[in-house]
């Protein structure tokens, strides 16, 4: 009997694993075929193949030549294989169909910094910024400007982060760490007390606070005073 019983459990684990491959054989025909070549150039692009994987996305293509995806993932080998205007080629298509996909902006920046077109970079992002009126484009704005050393537009475009978001903790946290990194720290403790006084459980906020000489109290969640009125004449 318990014989039986065994292979009555193998007959079940055999079933089993021919349902399961049946569903896998039934998704991977769920598939067209531009996924699969899709799937197949992202297995390539984790190995490090950037050229067959490349060569995968354009195969994809020939079924839309502007599919966001695919372009943004031919865009991402062209730039690995250090192809940055065929990379920045790709990207703008992606872009121009849905300017949301992904990380494609920060992407196609990166690849026109590459090819040694900075301020055609940071006209683009400059101009997405204004355009959508984001908060995550001003950031966005602002930190290239710090990567490329231009700290004086880096610092403009990070305070007016800071205004668009003034009870967003995230966004106070990235300002003040940027103030941080200038070695100004009591402007960097005023955007960290502005972010307490919206999440006092800020994960890290506290530790970076006390680093920059700033007391923990109550006192800190009430509002700040308003600025005293202008004296006439003065």
């Amino acid at each position: 009997m318990k014989t039986q019983g065994v292979i009555g459990c193998g007959k079940v684990r055999g079933l089993a694993m021919l349902a399961a491959a049946g569903i896998l054989a039934f998704l991977a025909g769920c598939q067209s075929p531009a996924m699969q070549l899709r799937n197949q150039g992202l297995s390539l692009y984790h190995q490090g193949r950037y050229q067959a994987a490349l060569n995968k996305f354009h195969a994809a293509l020939q079924y839309n030549q502007s599919e966001p995806r695919g372009n943004y993932y031919a865009g991402a080998a062209d730039f690995m294989l250090g192809r940055y205007e065929q990379a920045v080629y790709h990207y703008k298509l992606a872009w121009q169909v849905d300017p949301n996909y992904g990380n494609v902006k920060s992407a196609m920046a990166e690849a026109l910094i590459k090819e040694g077109k900075s301020n055609e970079a940071m006209n683009f992002l400059e101009h997405d910024a204004a355009l959508t009126g984001r908060v995550t484009g001003r950031l966005r704005v602002a930190r290239f400007y710090a990567r490329l050393g231009d700290l004086d537009d880096a610092r403009v475009n990070y305070m007016k982060a800071a205004v668009m978001a003034q009870q967003n903790p995230a966004v106070l946290v990235q300002v003040g760490k940027f103030f941080d990194r200038l070695g100004q720290k009591p402007r960097a403790a005023r955007y960290y007390e502005q972010a307490y006084r919206d999440d006092p459980s800020y994960p890290g906020l506290v530790p970076m606070m006390l680093h920059d000489g700033v007391t923990i109290s109550d006192a800190l969640l009430s509002p700040p005073l308003p600025a005293p009125a202008p004296v006439p004449g003065k």
